[in-house]
């Protein structure tokens, strides 16, 4: 979960979980994420990542996976999601940056993110540069994109594709 919230002359976020929230400030991009989850699991995690996607093999390493994730969901042990227990709410990660700081600000899924942060194959300056020009569409279209040229999660080892991105772009 990602919320970004016009108060006055204030912005204020929240994040829970791996979606995040970057702003265009006139000293380049702030990053606003919770990447607790990236820390629990991660022998399962790796083993899902050692099958090609689409496979059986990485079906079943997937199932394990989230089986084991849900113990730990929501549990001071583990990572914090919003979907079907409120009192994670209070672990949400919360701040706030003044408006006049920040040009721009884009809340996305992971899904869209992962351009920039697994794929490495653009920066947040080309994410910005795309949205002001093509708009979200486009920019869900280029991780499709990216997707297509490793279908088989060889180079970009991942659990789920760009079927899950979404994107909120804001301008001031």
């Amino acid at each position: 979960m990602a919320v970004l919230r016009r108060r006055y002359e204030v912005l204020d976020h929240l994040v829970l979980a791996d979606s995040p929230i970057v702003l265009a400030t006139n000293a380049g991009f702030t990053v606003l994420t919770d990447l607790r989850v990236d820390s629990v699991l991660p022998e399962l995690r790796a083993e899902v990542e050692q099958h090609e996607t689409h496979t059986a093999g990485h079906r079943e390493a997937l199932q394990r996976f989230v089986l084991a994730q849900r113990q730990v969901r929501n549990t001071p042990e583990g990572y914090w999601v919003a979907a079907g227990d409120a009192r994670a709410a209070a672990h949400a990660l919360t701040s706030s940056t003044p408006l006049k700081e920040v040009r721009d600000a884009v809340v996305m899924s992971d899904g869209v993110s992962r351009l920039v942060t697994e794929y490495g194959t653009a920066s947040w300056a080309d994410v910005f540069t795309t949205l002001r020009s093509s708009g979200p569409r486009q920019l869900i279209q280029d991780v499709r994109d990216t997707e297509a040229t490793d279908p088989t999660g060889r180079r970009w080892p991942r659990y789920k594709s760009g079927d899950d991105a979404a994107v909120a772009y804001c301008q001031w």
